[in-house]
């Protein structure tokens, strides 16, 4: 970036009745120095609130201030490397901001009274009151405050004489400027997002950097530190989906998994209408403009961040069940974090109502393409550590399902919201905004198949030959397994099936834990329901609704009623729905 180049023009005055200054031949030099609060935002954020700059101007030359110019005409830029998002929905134009800069502190306290970039004059001040800054036309990325009247340090102020002694009553006729002159640009928005996605490493920041330019025509001001930081963007939000217990889903009909969410940084989660320690009051002092008119005082957060987590590729026919709040330091002991689920929202997550009261559990819809989103508001926290949530989410299973339930790979898309840059319906809206960038690397966890596939390559009942199949339910086991129990699905491939019978498909009775499934083609089994495929040679495919199960086939010859050949083998376990479905359906 550029060097700073300022230059100083002949005293302007900034009231009507304040008289021209006598010519001197030193008016002396004015030395400025920038510098700012740096706030950890989020990375996350395309309105994030950024650190307050302070620039601190005093003179030298002249001993006395008699003959300097009680007020300098100063145009002030600044430039971001990334595009300030401050509001400009004001009603005074596209461009003009409320990014205010304040001169000496002369705080204003009325918005209404800052009509467009002119100034606002608290009664009874001569002063240079706070003014909006307007958006360069050609850059989002610069600031501009057009006209200020600047106070040149020290100076006499209306009408003083060198015979008297100045004293620090600002504004005050008969009395001196102070002897430092400062202006504050406050109430910046950032575009925080620009500087990279988020998911990186907790810890790692990238800066959002500032370039100060003052300009005015003739003498000089020097200014150190015209470059500074204003802010570290960090990620704001981490997320990780601890293992389920797989098979309770299978023996219970439902099952249980947490999605861990955390703070990149101690105060990225925000509370609605608690002060925030940073960046939500990165550098205004109690009482300094601006204080929100919707707020109840200065650097409170309007609404509470919100966490939206949706998931993906839910297994069919599975239904979602989520508490409506979380009570996140019972999970951990640690923390006052707490969240309310947000109902009714927009699909970018802005509006809707808050859960208050007890908690109760609600079922997320489950739409077609097999996702699912709940919605979080942080409705309690603390600014000053690093927290996080385990939020359960509920899985149920149909109690009778019409195929095999194979389970899948469940997405977690974790991010904060609301997204988008601006406000929805046309209304004004300060908070903050995200892009929608989801935690990555993504979490996920398996929902297990709640069943089994076993492939028979080779059965028969041909010539000689006869085939005798046993399917063993291995579920009651030393081994602390859960029991389960179902009926397995028998699908024969191949020839010599009788159609008009329709034997191809044939459904088995409940095979309970430690139990097993015994039958032959050439005879069924009437126990079980199961009917006789005579002359039938090819495959079989067994989809028994219980994991663990095992299975096992003996193909005899028998001539005269004596085995003269036998041969058995085990059958293939298959794994996995979407690998089958891959290969164009069963075996």
């Amino acid at each position: 970036m550029a060097a700073l180049a300022v230059a100083l023009a002949p005293a302007r005055v900034a009231h009507a009745q304040i008289d021209p200054p006598s010519a001197v031949a030193d008016p002396g030099q004015i030395h400025c120095s920038a510098t700012s609060s740096t706030p950890i935002v989020r990375i996350e954020g395309t309105r994030e609130l950024a650190g307050d700059i302070v620039v601190a101007c005093h003179a030298s030359g002249a001993a006395s201030g008699a003959g300097r110019p009680e007020f300098l005409e100063v145009d002030i830029a600044l430039s971001l490397n990334v595009d300030i998002a401050s509001r400009t929905d004001l009603g005074q134009g596209p461009d003009v901001s409320d990014a205010i800069l304040v001169v000496n502190d002369n705080n204003c306290n009325d918005e209404g009274a800052l009509a467009g970039s002119g100034d606002c004059q608290p009664q009874g001040s001569r002063l240079q009151g706070p003014m909006r800054g307007r958006l360069d036309p050609s850059s989002r990325r610069t600031l501009r405050w057009s006209g200020v009247q600047l106070p040149f340090p020290g100076a006499p102020f209306d009408g003083v004489t060198p015979a008297v002694s100045c004293a620090s009553e600002l504004g005050t006729a008969g009395f001196c400027h102070p002897a430092v002159t400062t202006i504050r640009l406050t109430n910046l928005r950032v575009n925080s997002a620009q500087l990279g996605p988020s998911g990186e490493a907790t810890g790692s920041v990238a800066g959002i950097e500032a370039s100060l330019s003052l300009r005015a025509a003739g003498g000089a001001i020097r200014l150190e530190n015209a470059f500074t930081r204003i802010a570290e963007a960090a990620t704001g939000l981490t997320a990780e989906a601890p293992s389920l217990d797989a098979d309770r889903l299978c023996s219970h009909g439902r099952t249980e998994a947490y999605v861990t969410v955390a703070e990149g940084f101690a105060s990225s989660f925000k509370t609605a209408g608690t002060p925030s320690f940073r960046p939500g009051d990165p550098g205004w002092e109690e009482g300094f403009y601006p204080h929100s008119a919707e707020a109840a005082g200065p650097g409170q957060a309007l609404r509470g961040t919100r966490l939206r987590i949706a998931l993906a590729r839910i297994p069919e026919g599975v239904s979602v069940i989520v508490p409506s709040r979380v009570f996140c330091s019972e999970e951990t002991g640690m923390g006052d974090l707490e969240l309310s689920l947000v109902s009714g929202s927009s699909p970018g997550g802005l509006g809707g109502s808050v859960a208050r009261g007890q908690s109760t559990d609600r079922p997320l819809q489950v739409t077609s393409d097999r996702g699912a989103t709940a919605l979080y508001e942080v409705t309690r926290s603390s600014p000053l550590s690093r927290e996080e949530c385990r939020i359960p989410f509920q899985f149920s299973r149909p109690p009778r399902p019409e195929a095999l339930f194979r389970g899948g790979e469940v997405e977690v898309l974790a991010s904060l919201a609301p997204f988008g840059t601006h406000a929805a319906d046309g209304q004004p809206d300060p908070e903050t905004r995200f892009t929608g960038v989801r935690v990555s690397p993504r979490p996920s966890f398996q929902l297990a198949g709640c069943g089994t596939t076993l492939f028979f390559p080779f059965v028969t009942n041909q010539r000689n030959f006869d085939t005798a199949v046993v399917i063993s339910n291995t579920s009651s086991d030393p081994l602390g397994t859960r029991h389960q129990s179902g009926r397995c699905l028998l699908q024969y491939h191949g020839a010599g099936l009788d159609e008009e019978t329709d034997t191809a498909t044939q459904q088995s009775g409940e095979i309970e834990a430690g139990g097993q499934l015994g039958f032959t083609l050439s005879s069924g089994s009437p126990a079980h329901g199961l009917l006789p495929l005579t002359g039938f040679q090819g495959y079989l495919v067994a989809e028994c609704e219980f994991q663990h199960g095992h299975g096992f086939a003996f193909v005899t010859e028998q001539l005269n009623g004596t085995a003269v050949l036998a041969q058995g083998y085990l059958a293939q376990i298959v794994q996995g729905a979407d690998q089958i479905g891959a290969s164009g359906g069963l075996p």
